[in-house]
């Protein structure tokens, strides 16, 4: 045997070292390949129309049941291989628009894979009523606060907005003092609508209108008493008595305890706490958890508002968002949640009607 294939490096022998050294270069070379060749995926949107007319709220499209719906994409190359996934268990279909016709009701999610690894999608809910629906959500503030407050009583005021510089006052109430902290307490002498104002580094305003009422409203007043009749006053005369009517013979039917109404059923929400709901939305980003987990925590269901990243969205097209993994050059990262924040409803059973989240 030659010298050379018989000597050891390092208390190696040297054809252990031959093969470090050749698996080292193919790998070089397969990741200079791979750098060479990637595409950075084009950004583009799905689109969606239906033969009635509809309307797009809370960015999710609304739609009917049997219903002839065609999905397209902004992409101008007509050479992509696109992929459609409409999430009803039906079969894919490729093409650069697709046709489908849904039979049941509820949100399902559309997915266009392009080229094998470009991937969007949109929400879209299905509803049995042939009557085009309007939908006016309110856009959400970032001021988190009860919306109903008594006067005298000190109200406390947060926000999820971030800054470096914050400015709270009252729009009708000048008279009180401006605060500069990321939370405000104000004392409302009088009883109203009011207008809170936020100034976040003095370039973004928010405002919510609150309700102040009379906390003593509520308390019953006492029974006034009888005139006092002067001592040297000369008597009232009084009328006589009424004498008693006579009453009809009494049915004994009607003697008997009216059937007492059946109160009306209350849901019973699910009361977890923030960091258990935080949890379960990780487990939406890890493919563990999904919409109707959370039917039985959030007030509206997969239409309840969020204020994700400072921009008002619903918990459906959030949930499709946080799905979605962050290309990072070849590697896909999943999505990280930094902040999490609930309010509840307190007339409704302490279900979660808004939630602020960041992540990234």
């Amino acid at each position: 045997m030659h010298f050379s294939l018989s000597k050891r490096w390092g208390g190696i022998d040297f054809k252990v070292w031959l093969c470090f050294i050749s698996l080292a270069l193919i790998s070089i070379g397969l990741l200079a390949y791979k750098a060479v060749t990637y595409t950075p995926c084009v950004d583009f949107k799905i689109t969606a129309t239906g033969k009635l007319n509809h309307v797009e709220a809370n960015n999710a499209y609304t739609f009917y049941v049997n219903e002839q719906i065609t999905f397209s994409t902004t992409l101008k190359d007509n050479s992509s291989n696109i992929v459609w996934d409409f999430d009803d268990g039906s079969g894919k279909k490729a093409g650069m628009a697709a046709t489908q016709v849904y039979t049941r009701e509820g949100y399902y999610l559309v997915k266009a894979l392009v080229n094998g690894r470009c991937l969007q999608s949109i929400n879209i809910r299905i509803t049995q009523s042939n009557t085009a629906m309007t939908i006016d959500a309110p856009a959400i503030s970032p001021i988190v606060s009860a919306d109903i407050i008594a006067a005298g009583d000190e109200a406390i005021f947060n926000t999820s907005a971030v800054g470096a510089n914050y400015e709270w006052s009252i729009e009708e109430m000048p008279e009180l003092s401006s605060q500069a902290t990321n939370s405000a307490k104000f004392v409302f002498t009088k009883t109203g609508n009011f207008t809170v104002v936020l100034k976040v580094d003095n370039n973004k305003i928010y405002k919510k209108i609150i309700q102040v009422i009379d906390g003593a409203a509520s308390l019953t007043q006492a029974p006034s008493l009888p005139p006092v009749t002067p001592i040297n006053a000369p008597p009232v005369p009084q009328d006589p008595l009424p004498l008693p009517e006579k009453k009809p013979l009494e049915d004994p039917k009607d003697n008997e305890p009216a059937e007492a109404e059946m109160p009306k059923p209350v849901k019973n929400w699910e009361q977890l706490p923030e960091p258990a709901i935080r949890t379960m939305l990780q487990g939406v980003i890890d493919g563990k958890k999904n919409i109707e987990d959370f039917n039985n925590i959030l007030c509206n269901g997969a239409g309840t508002k969020v204020m994700a990243n400072d921009q008002p969205t619903t918990f459906a097209a959030l949930c499709n968002e946080l799905q979605q993994r962050k290309n990072i050059i070849v590697i896909k990262k999943k999505r990280k949640i930094e902040s999490f924040q609930v309010v509840r409803d307190e007339t409704n059973g302490n279900c979660v009607k808004i939630i602020y989240v960041k992540y990234k």
